[in-house]
């Protein structure tokens, strides 16, 4: 009996010196705030009317209309298939252009390769649902 109780002193006493000795830095933290914090006057912010700017197309686009119109089909297809998924609204895909810039390269290989992941995801899971288990 006098293992725990001094056990329990030993917790009690532990425990107050962890907590007043964070109460002690948060105080620390508080009054360093207050001397070396200097708010600045910030500029107005831009509001928001709620108005979109569409999205502007690219020239280069125009050959891949087959390619967008087959992947929307298939999206649509998909969404309807699957009861989970069921979509009654127009669909809409936008792209953005790139620009062209030299260092938008990964961009598009990071895109490339979680594409090509999930696609490999889809493959493995209609395989699971017709396999008999």
């Amino acid at each position: 009996m006098e293992n725990l109780d001094f056990a329990l002193q030993v917790l009690v006493l532990g425990f107050l010196v962890v907590i007043v000795t964070l109460f002690g830095l948060f105080g620390l933290l508080i009054l360093f705030n207050r001397i070396f914090y200097h708010p600045t006057v910030a500029s107005p912010e831009k509001k928001d009317t709620g108005e979109k700017k569409p999205v502007q197309q690219d020239d280069s686009l125009e050959g891949n209309r087959r390619v967008i119109a087959a992947i929307q089909a298939a999206v649509y297809q998909y969404m309807q298939t699957e009861q989970a998924h069921a979509f009654t609204g127009p669909l809409n895909i936008a792209i953005q252009p790139t620009g062209g810039q030299v260092g938008s390269s990964w961009k598009l290989m990071g895109r490339k390769e979680l594409l090509e992941s999930s696609l490999e995801l889809e493959t493995t899971r209609r395989k699971k649902k017709h396999e008999n288990i």
